[in-house]
């Protein structure tokens, strides 16, 4: 396990792709962070789900073959429900601390992350069928009538990141056009704003070249939507250090930039992107910028790590880009329950402004929103029912408009 001085609660480089635990489950934050139950092959998608295999179909989301902004309204997974519209979002900018639309009103983006997109694809029924589900007005599962999700994170799982994912994400415009475009126009469709979440959980200088030429391809595809917002680097580690971090982040917030010059840049701090309140004490230089924090129950359990959130929040936007829980004693990262974590997490998120997404809408990546039928999972030690409780609740809070 990797220590630091700086933190006492630490994740070893473990938590993402591939071994199956507790009714084959994978924890599935990061392709390797975390201190949990998960072996090296961690977080990501369990052998026994992968019906799907390596090839499945060449179309991708809605059978689009072809970049383009159009044609995503069928296929992927027979999914039904029509996309509420297809105009822009408002374009988000920061000022301070506060994410905030055209009119300078103040906005909180609520939502959800989506797993792997190939593996949500091919292994949980379908990209646009899980967006449906996540968007569905009607849905009376828990203890609200409907969904109202604002954001999605979208994990792009890099192709040398390891298993767990029929397809990683190798340089080219295949899968721009498989993937991301046609996600990226439905999520407009439905009046969400959706991150690209480029999904490495390590050091980041072993994946300085990688991450650069990522950015290089997509950052340009994506520069005029104004709902979508780029996460540079998912979990950095870097031996808790913010300044060999922090030389990185502002490499590749120059790449996107360079294409890009008004998209909100999401930047991922130390420790597994838990370090937020030391990068918000040196800010890379630039613009539009939100820092980054992920917290789980284990996490909550420091009174240093949570002082980190609050300190950044009066300073810089803190996107929660990732938090989640179960009861599953088995899984000392994850284990928790509305009682213990998710209720006073709620309250903690709301007295520090913070826009969030919650990990993961998955049936067979932990800790899971859905059961194998994609049933939401409801009770007090799942998060299911939870989030879309919160979500629904806060449906006219902190809304952008034009």
């Amino acid at each position: 396990m990797p220590k630091s001085s700086i933190v006492p609660v630490l994740r070893p480089a473990t938590r993402f792709v591939g071994v199956a635990f507790v009714l084959n489950l994978v924890a599935c934050s990061s392709s390797s962070d975390a201190v949990q139950s998960v072996p090296a092959a961690g977080r990501g998608g369990s052998s026994a789900t992968a019906s799907g295999g390596s090839g499945g179909s060449a179309a991708g989301v809605g059978g689009a073959t072809t970049a383009g902004r159009a044609g995503t309204s069928s296929g992927n997974g027979g999914a039904s429900g029509a996309p509420a519209s297809d105009v822009p979002l408002p374009a988000l900018h920061v000022e301070g601390n506060s994410i905030r639309d055209p009119n300078g009103n103040s906005v909180i983006l609520r939502g959800v992350d989506l797993i792997d997109l190939g593996a949500t694809e091919q292994w949980e029924g379908g990209i646009k069928a899980m967006i449906d589900r996540l968007t569905d007005p009607n849905d009376a599962q828990g203890s609200s009538p409907g969904w109202a999700t604002r954001v999605l994170r979208l994990a792009v799982v890099p192709g040398d990141a390891g298993s767990g994912t029929p397809v990683g994400y190798v340089p080219g415009i295949q899968y721009y056009e498989r993937f991301l475009r046609p996600t990226v126009d439905y999520a407009r469709q439905k009046g969400l704003y959706a991150i690209i979440d480029w999904h490495y959980v390590s050091d980041t200088a072993a994946h300085a070249a990688t991450t650069t030429a990522f950015w290089q391809d997509i950052a340009p595809h994506f520069a005029s939507d104004t709902n979508v917002l780029f996460e540079l680097y998912n979990e950095p580690i870097n031996s808790g250090s913010w300044p060999a971090t922090k030389l990185d982040m502002q490499s590749w917030y120059d790449t996107v930039r360079a294409a890009a010059p008004d998209n909100l840049v999401l930047i991922g701090t130390p420790n597994w992107s838990q370090l937020v309140g030391n990068a918000a004490a040196d800010p890379i230089s630039g613009t539009n910028l939100v820092y980054v924090a992920h917290m789980y129950p284990q996490h909550w359990q420091s009174q240093s790590l949570r002082d980190q959130i609050t300190s950044a929040a009066q300073t810089v936007p803190v996107f929660m880009t990732e938090w989640g829980f179960w009861t599953s004693p088995m899984d000392a990262l994850l284990n928790g329950s509305i009682t213990s974590y998710g209720a006073p997490l709620r309250e903690f998120i709301e007295a520090n402004h913070l826009s969030w997404s919650a990990w993961c809408a998955s049936s067979s990546w932990a800790p899971p929103m859905f059961d194998k039928t994609y049933a939401l999972r409801v009770g007090e030690g799942e998060m299911g029912g939870f989030v879309k409780d919160w979500l629904y609740d806060r449906r006219n809070g902190d809304l952008p408009t034009e």
